[in-house]
Protein backbone atom coordinates (compact mmCIF):
# COMPACT_ATOMS: atom_id res chain seq x y z
CA UNK A 1 0.00 0.00 0.00
CA UNK A 2 1.29 3.47 -0.90
CA UNK A 3 1.47 5.79 2.11
CA UNK A 4 0.82 9.52 1.87
CA UNK A 5 2.93 11.88 3.99
CA UNK A 6 -0.16 12.65 6.07
CA UNK A 7 -0.29 9.04 7.32
CA UNK A 8 3.37 8.30 8.00
CA UNK A 9 2.91 8.73 11.75
CA UNK A 10 -0.61 7.33 11.96
CA UNK A 11 -2.02 4.53 14.07
CA UNK A 12 -3.59 3.13 10.87
CA UNK A 13 -0.15 2.62 9.36
CA UNK A 14 1.16 1.00 12.54
CA UNK A 15 -1.80 -1.37 12.70
CA UNK A 16 -1.46 -2.18 9.00
CA UNK A 17 2.21 -3.12 9.37
CA UNK A 18 1.63 -4.95 12.63
CA UNK A 19 -1.21 -6.97 11.09
CA UNK A 20 1.04 -9.10 8.88
CA UNK A 21 4.67 -9.21 7.82
CA UNK A 22 3.31 -9.49 4.27
CA UNK A 23 1.88 -5.97 4.54
CA UNK A 24 4.27 -3.51 2.91
CA UNK A 25 4.29 0.28 3.15
CA UNK A 26 5.38 1.91 -0.10
CA UNK A 27 6.97 5.36 0.21
CA UNK A 28 7.43 7.58 -2.88
CA UNK A 29 10.39 9.94 -3.03
CA UNK A 30 8.26 12.98 -2.22
CA UNK A 31 7.23 11.44 1.10
CA UNK A 32 10.82 11.97 2.19
CA UNK A 33 11.11 15.39 0.57
CA UNK A 34 8.06 16.65 2.44
CA UNK A 35 9.77 15.69 5.69
CA UNK A 36 13.23 16.96 4.79
CA UNK A 37 11.91 20.36 3.71
CA UNK A 38 10.94 21.05 7.33
CA UNK A 39 14.68 21.20 8.07
CA UNK A 40 14.49 19.81 11.59
CA UNK A 41 15.88 16.70 13.23
CA UNK A 42 12.54 16.35 15.02
CA UNK A 43 10.76 15.97 11.65
CA UNK A 44 13.03 13.08 10.67
CA UNK A 45 12.58 11.55 14.13
CA UNK A 46 8.80 11.77 13.68
CA UNK A 47 9.04 10.24 10.19
CA UNK A 48 10.69 7.17 11.70
CA UNK A 49 8.29 6.87 14.63
CA UNK A 50 6.32 4.13 12.83
CA UNK A 51 8.35 2.89 9.87
CA UNK A 52 11.47 2.68 12.05
CA UNK A 53 9.79 -0.18 13.91
CA UNK A 54 9.11 -2.15 10.71
CA UNK A 55 12.18 -1.66 8.46
CA UNK A 56 11.73 -4.98 6.66
CA UNK A 57 8.24 -3.98 5.55
CA UNK A 58 9.15 -0.65 3.97
CA UNK A 59 9.50 -0.20 0.22
CA UNK A 60 11.02 3.04 -1.05
CA UNK A 61 10.44 4.04 -4.65
CA UNK A 62 13.02 5.49 -6.99
CA UNK A 63 12.65 9.03 -8.27
CA UNK A 64 9.75 9.90 -10.54
CA UNK A 65 12.17 10.65 -13.37
CA UNK A 66 13.60 7.13 -13.23
CA UNK A 67 10.19 5.50 -12.97
CA UNK A 68 8.84 7.54 -15.90
CA UNK A 69 11.38 5.88 -18.21
CA UNK A 70 10.43 2.30 -17.29
CA UNK A 71 8.17 0.09 -19.38
CA UNK A 72 5.99 -1.07 -16.50
CA UNK A 73 4.01 -3.36 -18.79
CA UNK A 74 6.93 -5.78 -18.97
CA UNK A 75 7.28 -8.63 -16.45
CA UNK A 76 9.43 -7.68 -13.50
CA UNK A 77 9.46 -3.97 -14.25
CA UNK A 78 7.34 -3.14 -11.21
CA UNK A 79 10.24 -4.23 -9.01
CA UNK A 80 12.46 -1.88 -11.02
CA UNK A 81 10.49 1.03 -9.49
CA UNK A 82 11.81 0.14 -6.06
CA UNK A 83 15.09 0.89 -4.35
CA UNK A 84 17.02 -2.10 -3.07
CA UNK A 85 18.36 -2.88 0.43
CA UNK A 86 16.30 -0.20 2.14
CA UNK A 87 15.79 -1.99 5.47
CA UNK A 88 19.39 -1.57 6.73
CA UNK A 89 19.30 2.14 5.92
CA UNK A 90 16.01 2.68 7.75
CA UNK A 91 17.27 0.65 10.69
CA UNK A 92 20.44 2.75 10.84
CA UNK A 93 18.48 6.01 10.60
CA UNK A 94 16.19 4.89 13.41
CA UNK A 95 19.17 3.97 15.58
CA UNK A 96 20.77 7.36 14.96
CA UNK A 97 17.59 9.33 15.62
CA UNK A 98 16.90 7.39 18.82
CA UNK A 99 20.40 7.87 20.22
CA UNK A 100 22.97 10.55 21.02
CA UNK A 101 24.32 10.56 17.44
CA UNK A 102 21.30 12.53 16.23
CA UNK A 103 23.16 15.73 17.16
CA UNK A 104 26.49 14.61 15.70
CA UNK A 105 27.84 17.33 13.32
CA UNK A 106 28.35 14.76 10.55
CA UNK A 107 24.77 13.53 10.86
CA UNK A 108 23.45 17.09 10.88
CA UNK A 109 25.43 17.91 7.74
CA UNK A 110 24.02 14.86 5.98
CA UNK A 111 20.52 16.00 6.90
CA UNK A 112 21.27 19.51 5.61
CA UNK A 113 22.32 17.97 2.29
CA UNK A 114 19.05 16.07 2.14
CA UNK A 115 17.13 19.24 2.98
CA UNK A 116 18.89 21.11 0.17
CA UNK A 117 18.10 18.35 -2.31
CA UNK A 118 14.46 18.36 -1.23
CA UNK A 119 14.25 22.13 -1.63
CA UNK A 120 15.57 21.94 -5.20
CA UNK A 121 13.16 19.15 -6.13
CA UNK A 122 10.17 20.92 -4.61
CA UNK A 123 11.09 24.19 -6.31
CA UNK A 124 11.03 22.36 -9.64
CA UNK A 125 7.49 21.28 -8.92
CA UNK A 126 6.43 24.94 -8.80
CA UNK A 127 7.44 25.42 -12.42
CA UNK A 128 5.37 22.48 -13.62
CA UNK A 129 2.48 23.57 -11.43
CA UNK A 130 2.30 26.99 -13.06
CA UNK A 131 1.96 25.42 -16.53
CA UNK A 132 -0.84 23.11 -15.45
CA UNK A 133 -2.64 25.73 -13.37
CA UNK A 134 -2.80 28.21 -16.21
CA UNK A 135 -4.08 25.57 -18.64
CA UNK A 136 -7.00 24.19 -16.60
CA UNK A 137 -9.58 26.82 -17.67
CA UNK A 138 -8.54 26.46 -21.30
CA UNK A 139 -8.66 22.65 -21.08
CA UNK A 140 -12.12 22.78 -19.54
CA UNK A 141 -13.43 25.11 -22.24
CA UNK A 142 -12.02 23.01 -25.08
CA UNK A 143 -13.06 19.63 -23.71
CA UNK A 144 -16.58 20.21 -22.44
CA UNK A 145 -19.71 22.13 -23.38
CA UNK A 146 -21.67 24.09 -20.77
CA UNK A 147 -24.15 21.23 -20.55
CA UNK A 148 -21.33 18.73 -19.98
CA UNK A 149 -19.82 20.91 -17.26
CA UNK A 150 -23.20 20.91 -15.50
CA UNK A 151 -23.22 17.13 -15.83
CA UNK A 152 -19.83 16.91 -14.13
CA UNK A 153 -20.86 19.26 -11.33
CA UNK A 154 -24.15 17.47 -10.65
CA UNK A 155 -22.74 13.93 -10.73
CA UNK A 156 -24.65 13.11 -13.91
CA UNK A 157 -23.96 10.25 -16.29
CA UNK A 158 -21.13 10.94 -18.69
CA UNK A 159 -21.84 10.66 -22.40
CA UNK A 160 -19.71 8.80 -24.93
CA UNK A 161 -18.50 12.19 -26.19
CA UNK A 162 -17.33 13.13 -22.70
CA UNK A 163 -15.40 9.88 -22.34
CA UNK A 164 -13.83 10.49 -25.73
CA UNK A 165 -12.74 13.96 -24.58
CA UNK A 166 -11.35 12.64 -21.28
CA UNK A 167 -9.29 9.83 -22.73
CA UNK A 168 -8.36 11.82 -25.83
CA UNK A 169 -6.96 14.66 -23.71
CA UNK A 170 -5.11 12.17 -21.50
CA UNK A 171 -3.51 10.58 -24.56
CA UNK A 172 -2.39 13.97 -25.87
CA UNK A 173 -0.77 14.81 -22.53
CA UNK A 174 0.79 11.34 -22.42
CA UNK A 175 2.30 11.75 -25.87
CA UNK A 176 3.76 15.14 -24.93
CA UNK A 177 5.23 13.80 -21.69
CA UNK A 178 6.54 10.66 -23.39
CA UNK A 179 8.29 12.74 -26.05
CA UNK A 180 9.91 14.80 -23.33
CA UNK A 181 11.31 11.66 -21.70
CA UNK A 182 12.43 10.14 -24.98
CA UNK A 183 9.99 7.22 -24.85
CA UNK A 184 9.11 5.37 -28.06
CA UNK A 185 5.40 5.72 -27.38
CA UNK A 186 4.26 5.16 -30.97
CA UNK A 187 5.51 1.56 -30.96
CA UNK A 188 4.21 0.66 -27.49
CA UNK A 189 1.51 -1.97 -27.11
CA UNK A 190 -1.79 -0.73 -25.68
CA UNK A 191 -1.32 -2.70 -22.45
CA UNK A 192 2.17 -1.26 -22.04
CA UNK A 193 0.85 2.25 -22.57
CA UNK A 194 -1.81 1.69 -19.92
CA UNK A 195 0.90 0.57 -17.50
CA UNK A 196 3.23 3.49 -18.20
CA UNK A 197 3.66 5.89 -15.30
CA UNK A 198 3.42 8.93 -17.58
CA UNK A 199 0.17 7.71 -19.14
CA UNK A 200 -1.38 7.21 -15.71
CA UNK A 201 -0.07 10.60 -14.62
CA UNK A 202 -1.57 12.19 -17.75
CA UNK A 203 -4.93 10.57 -17.03
CA UNK A 204 -4.54 11.70 -13.43
CA UNK A 205 -4.20 15.30 -14.61
CA UNK A 206 -7.58 14.96 -16.33
CA UNK A 207 -9.05 13.47 -13.15
CA UNK A 208 -7.67 16.50 -11.32
CA UNK A 209 -9.37 18.71 -13.93
CA UNK A 210 -12.68 16.96 -13.22
CA UNK A 211 -12.25 17.64 -9.50
CA UNK A 212 -11.56 21.30 -10.27
CA UNK A 213 -14.71 21.53 -12.40
CA UNK A 214 -16.84 19.68 -9.84
CA UNK A 215 -15.80 22.06 -7.08
CA UNK A 216 -16.89 25.11 -9.08
CA UNK A 217 -13.75 25.85 -11.13
CA UNK A 218 -12.26 28.05 -8.38
CA UNK A 219 -9.83 30.80 -9.30
CA UNK A 220 -6.31 29.44 -9.50
CA UNK A 221 -3.99 31.68 -7.52
CA UNK A 222 -2.11 29.58 -4.96
CA UNK A 223 0.71 27.95 -6.91
CA UNK A 224 2.07 26.35 -3.74
CA UNK A 225 -1.28 24.65 -3.18
CA UNK A 226 -1.35 23.37 -6.76
CA UNK A 227 2.21 22.12 -6.32
CA UNK A 228 1.04 20.12 -3.32
CA UNK A 229 -1.85 18.76 -5.37
CA UNK A 230 0.60 17.57 -8.02
CA UNK A 231 2.70 15.84 -5.40
CA UNK A 232 -0.47 14.18 -4.15
CA UNK A 233 -1.24 13.18 -7.74
CA UNK A 234 2.10 11.39 -8.02
CA UNK A 235 1.23 9.45 -4.84
CA UNK A 236 -2.17 8.63 -6.35
CA UNK A 237 -0.56 7.27 -9.52
CA UNK A 238 1.85 5.10 -7.54
CA UNK A 239 -1.12 3.75 -5.61
CA UNK A 240 -2.57 2.27 -8.81
CA UNK A 241 0.43 -0.08 -9.02
CA UNK A 242 0.01 -1.39 -5.48
CA UNK A 243 -2.77 -2.55 -3.16
CA UNK A 244 -4.31 0.78 -2.33
CA UNK A 245 -3.44 4.23 -1.06
CA UNK A 246 -3.54 5.45 2.55
CA UNK A 247 -4.14 9.19 2.89
CA UNK A 248 -5.91 11.71 5.09
CA UNK A 249 -6.52 14.04 2.15
CA UNK A 250 -10.07 13.90 0.76
CA UNK A 251 -9.10 15.24 -2.65
CA UNK A 252 -6.24 12.75 -3.03
CA UNK A 253 -8.53 9.91 -1.98
CA UNK A 254 -11.11 10.99 -4.58
CA UNK A 255 -8.47 11.21 -7.29
CA UNK A 256 -7.16 7.73 -6.44
CA UNK A 257 -10.63 6.21 -6.53
CA UNK A 258 -11.49 7.79 -9.87
CA UNK A 259 -8.13 7.24 -11.51
CA UNK A 260 -8.41 3.56 -10.58
CA UNK A 261 -11.92 3.45 -12.03
CA UNK A 262 -10.85 5.23 -15.20
CA UNK A 263 -7.96 2.82 -15.76
CA UNK A 264 -10.27 -0.13 -15.29
CA UNK A 265 -12.77 1.44 -17.68
CA UNK A 266 -10.05 1.98 -20.27
CA UNK A 267 -9.25 -1.73 -20.06
CA UNK A 268 -12.88 -2.73 -20.50
CA UNK A 269 -15.58 -0.30 -21.56
CA UNK A 270 -15.05 3.42 -21.12
CA UNK A 271 -18.77 4.05 -20.82
CA UNK A 272 -18.98 2.07 -17.58
CA UNK A 273 -17.11 4.70 -15.55
CA UNK A 274 -18.68 7.73 -13.93
CA UNK A 275 -16.74 9.92 -11.53
CA UNK A 276 -17.86 9.56 -7.94
CA UNK A 277 -19.15 12.48 -5.93
CA UNK A 278 -16.59 15.07 -4.90
CA UNK A 279 -18.28 15.77 -1.59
Amino acid sequence: MVIDSSKLQSSELREFLRGSTANLAVLPDFAWFEVYKQETVDAVFALLSVIGDFPEQITVLKSGGEIARLNLGLPGELAAMEQQDVAPLIREMADIMNGPRRLDPIVLQQLRNLWSSAAVSLAGMHEGAIDIVTSLPEMSEKMFSEHEIRTIRTNGRYTEEMFASIFGAAEQIWETLAEGYGLQWRSMLRDHTMSAYLFRYALGIIIYLLWWIRTGSPKLERVDRIRNDLIDLSFVVYGTYYDGFLTADRKAEWMFLNLSRALEAARTSESQWTASRAD
